[in-house]
């Protein structure tokens, strides 16, 4: 649900008057690794990665309250939670910014979906492009005449129930990484990711606290080491 003009202007507020001592903390809670060049974190579910038009609480401002050299590279959505990776100087920015043009990082993210899909141990792809579709904001969909191709690799995990309904847990490796492209390549398959605010609906929707994507898994090479780095998050649901 959108938060109304009021809350976002309590959020806003409040966010204001925490001492610095809050985001110091804060940082120190999410750090997965850190060194004189990148930090990666664990972004908690239900915070921006950066500033939105009027809500102004963030991952990136408050790790800037933390140590304000660091630097953004990559995002996840608002309701994804897991591994990001911050620059703390500018080559290092840069390394990484064209690592991820490049397409080097490997990511993978892990996600339960409404349903029984496939058999476990299945793998596959799913190719088809998403765009942003203005006349249903913020949804994106999948338009085949649309330029710009998606790509996501998938394994099916297990089977499992969630509330007394049947859940796919699924490992999701995006190669390319389009705006919405894991939520609405789950669509497209016809299991939508439980939990999900915006393409759920019902049951799906009702039997999750909040959309079970994490991005569990991320490897790419150290910016000034050159060496392959990996880290990996603990999966909440």
């Amino acid at each position: 649900m959108p938060f109304t003009d009021d809350a976002i202007h309590a959020m806003n507020q409040q966010e204001l008057q925490y001492p610095r001592e809050f985001f110091k903390t804060f940082a120190q809670d999410i750090t997965v690794y850190e060194d004189a060049d990148i930090w990666v974190v664990d972004k908690p579910a239900g915070l921006l990665s950066v500033n939105g038009k009027t809500l102004k609480v963030s991952l990136l401002a408050r790790l800037e309250r933390a140590n304000p050299e660091v630097k953004l590279i990559h995002r996840l959505d608002m309701d994804t939670s897991g591994l990001l990776i911050f620059a703390k100087n500018a080559a290092a920015q840069s390394n990484i910014s064209k690592q991820f043009i490049d397409r080097l990082p490997q990511k993978t993210y892990e996600a339960r979906v409404f349903g029984t899909w496939q058999k476990v141990g299945a793998t596959g792809e799913i190719s088809v492009p998403v765009r942003y579709e203005p006349t249903m904001k913020p949804r994106h969909i999948v338009d085949h005449n649309w330029s710009k191709n998606a790509l996501t690799l998938y394994e099916v995990l297990t089977h499992e129930q969630c509330q007394g309904q049947a859940v796919t847990r699924v490992a999701l490796r995006p190669v390319t990484g389009r705006s919405h492209q894991l939520r609405v390549h789950m669509v497209h398959a016809g299991h939508v990711i439980i939990g999900d605010s915006i393409y759920a609906e019902g049951q799906a929707l009702d039997i999750a606290p909040r959309l079970n994507l994490h991005a569990q898994q991320l490897r790419l090479k150290h910016p000034v080491l050159g060496a392959w780095m990996d880290w990996e998050s603990t999966v909440p649901f």
